[in-house]
């Protein structure tokens, strides 16, 4: 007689899903579920609704709200548990942006998980939160385009009235450096005509008298200074250009390339040296963007050099806009 062994049940067989369309209100959020849950400490406090986030990134909530489009919400994942609460396993912030924006009656597809164990919405949480290959940023910058991101297209057409282009790698003719691209045409905004009933960018943008968009000047200069080549469009330098030329629209573009380029001096400049010399200033290193502020000021205090006329000198800038 053979003996059969029964085996276990699939407790994936258990788990219904669904979609639904839900008040953002009633999206709730375990605070423990990415720290102490995970690790099956019980002690993980009570639940929290959607206006108290596990672990708030403020600056990434900020980011959404000025991006917010109900049409481009996509549904957020969630889990029903057995007290009847909806619990968002993925789209915690912007279910908060929704709530700002919206009210908290408004409706937000979701993916809706039913009988899920702890360890499973670990998983799934962790697969949301973690288990996604990075988009590059170009790739971002391309598609919208095609949506239509008015920012972006205004960035291609300046770079093109340039002569060059836009690529996911810099060459002689095309710009890989997208992101200081985009903080660039951020400084000009702050100063843009703006609607006065909904306070939004007119559009094409209305710089005020004595102001030129930034991102021709950029290139320009360091295209004066250093010609086509692949290190001439370094995001570092043309973020550092920006702040320079946004805080002193009065620069002379001449005068600024010489001195980049080390005209009349012994030995040519190049980017690398710039580059070597802002690191040297910022403590700990840092990224290109924190670097951009030191070589700012190591750019106006070279284009100061020689004059006399105070009304000639430039300021120095502050922190680049990250946009």
């Amino acid at each position: 007689m053979t003996r059969t062994t029964k085996k276990a049940p699939d407790p994936a067989k258990t788990v219904r899903k669904s979609y639904a369309a839900l008040p953002v209100g009633e999206l709730h959020v375990d605070q423990g579920l990415d720290a102490a849950r995970l690790f099956r400490n019980t002690n993980t406090g009570e639940d929290a609704g959607p206006a108290a986030q596990r672990k708030k990134d403020a600056v990434w909530t900020a980011r959404l709200t000025k991006m917010w489009d109900r049409f481009a919400l996509l549904p957020a994942i969630v889990s029903l548990r057995d007290d009847g609460r909806y619990y968002l396993l993925d789209g915690q912030h912007s279910t908060e942006v929704a709530v700002n924006k919206e009210g908290p009656d408004f409706r937000r597809d979701c993916m809706v998980y039913e009988g899920l164990t702890p360890e499973q919405e670990a998983k799934l949480f962790l697969a949301a939160n973690r288990d996604r290959k990075a988009v590059k940023p170009f790739d971002i910058f391309r598609v919208s385009i095609t949506a239509g991101d008015p920012r972006n297209t205004r960035i291609l057409k300046e770079v093109e009235s340039c002569g060059l282009g836009l690529s996911g790698s810099t060459s002689a003719n095309r710009i890989g450096a997208v992101q200081a691209l985009i903080a660039i045409a951020a400084m000009d905004e702050r100063h843009a005509e703006r609607d006065k009933e909904t306070g939004t960018l007119v559009h094409p943008l209305s710089l005020p008298e004595g102001r030129s968009p930034l991102i021709p000047q950029v290139l320009r200069v360091v295209e004066d200074a250093w010609g086509r080549n692949p290190s001439t469009w370094e995001g570092m330098m043309l973020r550092a250009l920006g702040m320079v030329l946004d805080r002193n629209p009065h620069a002379k573009l001449d005068r600024l390339s010489n001195k980049l380029s080390g005209h009349g001096e012994r030995r040519r400049l190049t980017v690398a040296d710039w580059k070597e010399s802002s690191i040297s200033n910022t403590v700990g290193g840092g990224g290109s963007s924190s670097r951009s502020t030191p070589l700012a000021k190591t750019i106006v205090a070279a284009y100061n050099d020689g004059l006399s006329n105070p009304e000639d000198f430039l300021h120095t800038p502050g922190r680049p806009d990250k946009g």
